[in-house]
């Protein structure tokens, strides 16, 4: 048995044995071989953020947007709403609150904000998405009593290759008071009943009044109904004698009725903020005060 430089040398049956250990620690194939495996750990490392932050990104929308901000559906209703802080009525058609928008609304192309108010006219509150809750309308002009970003009701996700933040129009509603509370009533000139903040916020707006759009969009959102039949309505063998009861209800309605009809107005909403609930002399001159409705039906 003898050492070598090399290492140690056996000798077997004329046979001689290397250990060669020394000599492969600097084999030239051992840092090669390092580095191939690296640069491959690290390109899948990169590969994996690449698909995995688009994932998180998606899921985070998701997570923070409702159904109907995430898969908006085109309606056409309006209510009107009063606000009032410490008995001061908010005004609605000041410029704050005012937004353009596309005069021919007679369409369903998806606009792209779901509320808005236009015309320097107070009260009249436009909604062209599906869903929409009292909640969703007051976190869009300041007070988010719904959660999520205070800037925007979610996204839109209804195409993936194209996610849209749905902006809040702005923080323009008055800071509530800290003794405050929210007092919620519905109704109009005839009368009115109090309502829970709850139903408010949360609640479909055409739940929340009680009353459906008579948008063509109506019975596609909520029955189901086929695309294709408001666009080439058939004949029903009750189709005559339906015709013709419309036309009776139409003639012999009211004005106030036909204006409601026309200017498709689902219901009205009074809401007082301030430490005691208000009187009802306070509340029903609130609602003798609505702004008159106008003969337009496509107005935005």
């Amino acid at each position: 048995m003898k050492h070598t430089a090399y290492g140690l040398r056996l000798t077997i049956s004329g046979q001689t044995l290397y250990n060669e250990m020394n000599m492969q620690k600097d084999s030239p194939e051992r840092p090669r071989l390092f580095l191939r495996r690296r640069r491959f750990v690290v390109l899948a490392i990169i590969v994996g953020l690449i698909l995995l932050v688009p994932a998180l990104i998606a899921g985070y929308a998701f997570a923070i947007s409702p159904s109907t901000i995430r898969s908006p559906k085109f309606e056409h209703y309006h209510f009107r709403m009063q606000i009032l802080v410490n008995g001061k009525a908010e005004n609605f058609g000041s410029k704050g609150y005012q937004t353009g928008y596309v005069k021919d609304q007679c369409n369903a192309n998806l606009p792209e904000q779901p509320i808005h108010f236009h015309d320097e006219k107070d009260q009249f509150t436009h909604i062209h998405w599906e869903g929409m809750t009292g909640g969703m309308v007051m976190k869009y002009y300041g007070w988010n009593m719904i959660g999520g970003p205070d800037d925007s009701l979610g996204y839109k996700l209804d195409d993936l290759t194209d996610i849209q933040k749905v902006t809040t129009h702005g923080d323009y509603l008055p800071e509530i008071p800290k003794d405050a509370k929210l007092y919620v009533y519905s109704g109009d000139e005839k009368g009115y009943k109090a309502r829970t903040l709850a139903d408010w916020r949360d609640q479909d707006l055409e739940k929340f009044f009680n009353k459906e759009s008579n948008s063509p969009a109506h019975d596609l959102n909520k029955n189901g109904g086929d695309p294709l039949s408001a666009l080439f309505p058939t004949a029903s063998a009750h189709g005559d004698a339906d015709a013709h009861e419309a036309e009776t209800k139409k003639s012999t309605e009211t004005e106030t009725e036909k204006l409601t009809r026309i200017n498709n107005l689902i219901g009205n909403v009074v809401i007082f903020v301030q430490k005691d609930a208000p009187t009802d002399d306070e509340i029903q001159r609130r609602f003798d005060m609505l702004v008159p409705l106008s003969e337009s039906t496509c107005g935005g």
